[in-house]
């Protein structure tokens, strides 16, 4: 295909005033999100690529001046991951089709008139403003056609224009009729969790994983490892500011299955990148980093890849030999994220911190995706694709299958 490859963006209203939940989100969102992904992957498969879907989405939670609601942003962020992967199931879109399409979930603060004035550009929860003048390079924005949907599109639109200094011309504005709206902007404050979860700021936040193939349980899980260190920050203490992504080394994954798909370390450790700094809505070409740092790998010495930020915070990509990673060699780090199926690793983590005489570390816990629905009517078919865009391995049989190298 020629030109650039396709870049979409759709613009959601606020979640539902009713509160977050399967029924309530899929009632909401699923019409559109369905259509819109249908004919972004007729795109992909016209065009042998993979379009690329950026959904924005309202949220208007805590100030920023408290720990966030860790609780409520999973719920979101799971939710909708968990409908999108549905969708794509239901209507047979992914890589063993030729016809996938690449989707990430972001986040935008909302007040009554769709914009946030003060915006710090620390955290990873942007105002409209800085969503629409990041320079990221969107052909297609599209929107629901409805009252409320048109003013934060058109809201949208003019702050894109007006940074750019141009009109939108360049850009397709797409409109697409829903089944459920609701009136009003729906600016909804989620309540606050009283889950027991840790209540205290970090500065250094970790999170390990092999990342083979980034899939939707990827991307949610590197959303809240971001999100982890989205607490408010006082400016005089933004400086030392880490993100830390541990990826498994590829000597660790020689015996996995369908291991002639594996993705190399540098390929795994682009795509994560890829997808923090649009979450982080850190897309400018020009303005991406500060500077950025790479250093190979020689003998047991683990490569690294440094991203520093001009919100002055640092992204570090570790190779990783071990189930441990930087965790226990480095002592700033004060969380780890993790999924549940991974719950145990936590647990060793701070044993060997321990041992060091080190803070043991707040684990944060990601909860796996599934495809329940409070809808009986969902087929055994798409329950079972839902599952398949979960799993690295499935994608690696999927591609030796196409390939011809599967057994």
């Amino acid at each position: 295909m020629g030109g650039p490859q396709p870049l979409w963006l759709l613009i959601l209203p606020s979640p539902p005033p009713q509160g977050i939940t399967r029924s309530s989100i899929r009632s909401l969102y699923a019409s559109t999100i369905s259509q819109v992904l249908i004919k972004a992957a007729v795109i992909s498969s016209s065009f042998s690529t993979t379009t690329i879907l950026d959904i924005a989405i309202p949220y208007a939670g805590s100030s920023g001046l408290e720990p966030f609601q860790y609780s409520d942003l999973q719920n979101l962020l799971g939710t909708v991951y968990s409908l999108i992967c549905m969708l794509c199931a239901e209507n047979s879109i992914d890589v063993q089709f030729g016809n996938d399409v690449d989707v990430r979930v972001l986040l935008f603060k909302t007040t009554n008139n769709g914009v946030v004035e003060d915006d710090s550009s620390v955290g990873s929860i942007v105002n409209l403003r800085r969503l629409a003048c990041c320079g990221r390079p969107w052909q297609r924005v599209c929107s629901m056609d409805d009252e409320n949907s048109e003013i934060i599109l058109q809201i949208f639109l003019k702050l894109h224009n007006e940074a750019l200094d141009s009109s939108n011309e360049n850009i397709v504005v797409e409109r697409f009729v829903s089944e459920t709206s609701f009136s009003g902007l729906a600016n909804t404050t989620l309540p606050a969790a009283d889950d027991g979860a840790p209540r205290r700021h970090h500065n250094a936040v970790a999170v390990g994983g092999t990342f083979d193939h980034l899939h939707v349980g990827h991307k949610l899980l590197l959303s809240m490892t971001a999100l982890v260190l989205d607490s408010y920050v006082p400016e005089e203490t933004r400086k030392g500011r880490t993100l830390t992504i541990g990826i498994t080394g590829d000597k660790l994954l020689q015996n996995k299955q369908f291991s002639e798909q594996l993705q190399g370390w540098d390929q795994r450790q682009a795509a994560v990148e890829t997808f923090l700094l649009a979450f982080l809505v850190v897309n400018a070409p020009l303005q991406r980093f500060t500077s950025t740092e790479k250093e190979e790998s020689e003998g047991k010495r683990p490569r690294t890849v440094l991203n520093n930020l001009p919100s002055e915070l640092a992204i570090e990509y570790v190779e990783i030999f071990d189930a441990f990673g930087p965790t226990i060699t480095n002592e700033a780090i004060s969380a780890l994220v993790l999924s549940g199926e991974t719950r145990a690793g936590g647990t060793s983590v701070n044993e060997k911190r321990a041992e060091k005489n080190w803070p043991a570390l707040d684990i944060f816990e990601v909860d796996v995706l599934d495809s329940a629905t409070t809808d009986a009517a969902r087929s055994n078919q798409a329950s079972h694709g839902f599952q398949d865009k979960l799993s690295s391995t499935e994608i690696r049989r999927r591609l030796a299958k196409r390939s011809g190298t599967a057994n």
